[in-house]
């Protein structure tokens, strides 16, 4: 290598140093610690620096970032008398002519509304559930015979004195209905509302009193309630069909009983504490 080559060489070999040295003290981004008002060094990222890494990013929001609660459940409930009744009850007529088994079902069908509202029922509340007319058949070894139309028309009849409940399962029995599918005791809509307060205060005095148990067991402090739910149940005492026969044929009156209904009702309590 002649002098020319080995200048060259050595001149290369200083521009890479002095350009390596540029490179790292060149950092672009980079802020240099400043102090905030309180004097706490404010440490910022490079750009383009994530915190993946190694760098932990955090939010501070006060003590209170995260509430201290306790859940807790509690159950009440209310109970009386049923005060009204709810009867299914109708006609159900077959015949081979069609309009002969509507005009037959129609004329019991306005007799037991009658003989029904005569005992104080009022027009409001009786209410038809179904009507239904459709063809009757029997299926024997040689397919299948007609066997005539069924015309089917039924009401709901609310009662509101349950001492007329028999009553009118007699008088109804007795002019025509030959369907009588249920009947179900009830509460009012004024009843059940105020059982279901009395219920409803019940329930949170027994959540109340859990939560002073755990809080004085534990020496925690109540500050609040962050939220409150409810749920609600209410029974209908319900009786299956009376057959025909027991008010059809027999002289005595049709014996009811209601018996006593209770609403429940459940609340979730999160309190706040300290």
């Amino acid at each position: 290598m002649n002098k020319s080559q080995q200048l060259y060489a050595v001149t290369a070999i200083c521009l890479s140093i002095i350009l390596a040295g540029a490179i790292i003290a060149y950092r672009p981004g980079v802020v240099e610690p400043t102090e905030i008002n309180d004097g706490t060094p404010d440490f910022r990222f490079p750009g383009g620096v994530g915190t993946s890494m190694g760098f932990e990013a955090f939010t501070y929001a006060g003590d209170d970032a995260q509430a201290k609660s306790i859940s807790l459940a509690g159950s009440g409930s209310a109970s009386a008398q049923a005060d009204q009744a709810s009867m299914s009850m109708g006609v159900e007529v077959t015949d081979e002519s069609a309009a002969d088994a509507i005009s037959e079902n129609a004329a019991k069908m306005a007799a037991v509304i009658e003989a029904v509202e005569a005992l104080g029922v009022s027009e409001d509340d009786i209410v038809t559930s179904q009507y239904s007319v459709y063809a009757q058949y029997d299926w024997t070894e040689s397919g299948r015979v007609f066997r005539g139309y069924t015309v089917t028309n039924m009401v709901r009849v609310t009662v509101k004195n349950l001492d007329d409940v028999g009553s009118i399962i007699d008088a109804a029995g007795a002019v025509g209905a030959n369907r009588i599918d249920s009947i179900s005791f009830e509460l009012s809509d004024a009843k059940r509302e105020e059982l279901k307060m009395n219920a409803y205060v019940a329930a949170l005095e027994d959540a109340q009193a859990k939560a002073d148990v755990i809080t004085e067991t534990l020496g925690l402090t109540i500050t609040g309630v962050q939220s409150v739910t409810e749920s609600s149940y209410s029974p209908a005492r319900t009786y299956q069909a009376v057959a025909e026969a027991d008010y059809a044929m027999g002289s005595a009156p049709t014996p009811i009983l209601s018996g006593e209904l209770t609403v429940s009702v459940s609340v979730y309590i999160v309190y706040l504490f300290a």
